[in-house]
């Protein structure tokens, strides 16, 4: 093992991008073996799998685990998969992947899911993780290794009556005009910043287009006048409700400037497993983004998953705006080849002090893991073969190492560390 493998191996990290459940959550909820799926129930479900067979249905923990291994075995070749064998493995040392092996070791994971040390100890001593980002739609996490982020889709996917007063019942105010909705949503922001959140999160590249107008006042005033006048159940459609949308996502980033809140987007491959656009994929380009780049020179945009497949053009937008961040979450376990191609790319194009090198995107600390091993094994393997190339120092790639998997992060998120 050379050097620079050892050295990132012992790296301490900033997660920066998670949906990892509270120890609390897991407990009450019970999680077992079929709850630790999560990118693997993609794979299944595109490999023939019905969507939802392994939910908790009333089908027993006998015929959920035959079900698992018909597809297991269709899909046992992909990363998705790679990473639920090594949890497996590493964590639980099951390797009887049969559906025996399956019932015995779906009690040890629910054993661990009602450990109170489980955490610390995957996350915190197996891991080397000393702090996570995790989207949960809470900023009630009550564990000291997470800091929440917050999706704030809920707030500008209006499209019924009972949209906007999901928004009053959270921000706790009654909303009669357009201006009362804003207030409403600019509460909000306030209240999850002094809870803890350090980022806001936009997601709407799941269920539209990313690309955004610039809709006026009175434009936005019309169509939210239209939804008030709707039943609670009655609405508008996304062609008719777009304007308005885009209305609130430039008034989310002003107020996001505002907080000095960085804004994380998601950018390029959907899941199949949650999309809800039918996986329009284009939808998620991250140059649809540009007139937004270009407007808001004083926010901090953080666009997610490396653009993929669409990184060529993403690679261009991070080395030439200064207010955008590269991020690696979920990058490397699409694909490890494409991902070790796109950080020879980054390296030798976007300032290091402007990439984030992490994030395991996993509802289960087990995919963390995993997805941080990976990792680790990825960036070491790369800075060694740009210092054989003589294209950095070892002393250089151990830095950029340091900054991408903390330093960055921690000053990015303006993290008490």
């Amino acid at each position: 093992m050379s050097s620079i493998h050892e050295y990132v191996n012992q790296l301490r990290i900033i997660d920066g991008h998670e949906h990892l459940a509270t120890p609390q959550i897991r407990k009450k909820e019970n999680h077992d073996f079929f709850s630790l799926l999560h990118y693997l129930d993609s794979d299944l479900i595109t490999a023939g799998m019905v969507r939802g067979a392994l939910s908790r249905n009333g089908r027993s923990d006998e015929e959920k685990a035959a079900v698992f291994m018909k597809y297991w075995e269709r899909t046992s070749n992909t990363t998705y998969a790679r990473m639920f064998r090594t949890a497996m493995n590493d964590l639980y040392a099951f390797n009887d992947w049969s559906v025996t092996g399956i019932l015995d070791v779906n009690e040890k994971v629910k054993a661990a899911s009602h450990n109170p040390d489980w955490y610390n100890q995957v996350l915190f001593e197996k891991s080397g993780i000393d702090l996570a980002f995790t989207l949960i739609q809470t900023t009630k996490l009550d564990y000291e290794l997470f800091r929440p982020i917050m999706f704030l889709d809920f707030t500008y996917k209006l499209r019924t009556r009972k949209d906007i007063h999901d928004v009053e019942r959270n921000a706790r105010m009654n909303v009669h005009t357009l201006t009362g909705y804003l207030d409403a949503v600019d509460a909000l922001l306030h209240r999850y910043k002094q809870e803890g959140m350090v980022a806001t999160k936009l997601g709407h590249a799941y269920w539209r287009s990313l690309a955004c107008t610039k809709p006026s006042l009175q434009d936005a005033e019309s169509i939210f006048n239209r939804l008030m006048g709707c039943t609670l159940e009655d609405g508008l459609s996304q062609r008719e409700t777009e304007a308005l949308q885009d209305y609130l996502i430039h008034f989310i980033i002003q107020r996001s400037i505002a907080y000095e809140l960085p804004i994380q987007i998601h950018t390029g491959h959907h899941e199949t497993s949650v999309s809800s656009n039918g996986n329009l994929i284009p939808n998620s380009n991250a140059a649809l983004l540009l007139p937004l780049l270009a407007e808001y020179t004083d926010a901090k945009f953080v666009l997610l998953h490396c653009g993929f497949p669409y990184h060529d053009a993403y690679l261009s937008i991070v080395k030439n705006y200064p207010n955008v961040y590269a991020d690696f979450t979920w990058t490397y376990i699409i694909s490890p080849t494409a991902a070790k191609q796109i950080l020879h790319q980054m390296i030798e194009m976007v300032p290091q002090t402007k990439i984030q090198g992490f994030g395991g995107d996993y509802s289960h600390i087990e995919g963390t893991y995993a997805h941080l091993k990976l990792a680790r094994g990825i960036i070491a393997d790369t800075l060694t073969e740009k210092v054989a190339e003589g294209a950095m120092k070892e002393a250089d790639a151990l830095r950029f190492a340091d900054r991408i998997f903390r330093d960055n992060l921690i000053e990015l998120y303006k993290l008490d560390i």
